[in-house]
C-alpha cells in the first residue's frame, strides 16, 4: 500500500479530511530518505516548485508524527526537530 493510501484510509479511519499537503509532505520526507529539519525540507520543497509555506509544512509535520506516518528526533548537535518515515512505515510501503 502506497503512503498516500496509508494516509487516505487513516483519515477514512478517523473522519478527518484528507489534506493533500500533508500527503505532499509525507512523500517529500520520503524522497528525502533520512531525517531532516522542517527549514530545509520547505527549501527543498520550494527549489521543486511546490508552493508551501513553512507553517503548512510545520503544521503537516506534527500532524504525521502523531497519526504515526512521521517521527520525530532531536539534533544533538542543535536545538532542531528532526523529521523523518520511520522504518516501519517504510515496510509497509510498495517498492
Amino acid at each position: 500500500m502506497s503512503l498516500y493510501e496509508q494516509i487516505s484510509a487513516y483519515c477514512s479511519r478517523h473522519k478527518i479530511r484528507l489534506a493533500e499537503k500533508r500527503v505532499i509532505v509525507a512523500d517529500q520526507l520520503l524522497v528525502a530518505n533520512e531525517y531532516t529539519d522542517g527549514d530545509t525540507l520547505w527549501r527543498d520543497m520550494r527549489s521543486r516548485g511546490i508552493k508551501i509555506s513553512p507553517a503548512t509544512v510545520y503544521e503537516s509535520l506534527n500532524w504525521l508524527v502523531s497519526a504515526g506516518f512521521a517521527e520525530r528526533r532531536f539534533a544533538t548537535d542543535s536545538r532542531k526537530n528532526l523529521f523523518g518515515i520511520p522504518e516501519p512505515v517504510r515496510h509497509t510501503l510498495e517498492s
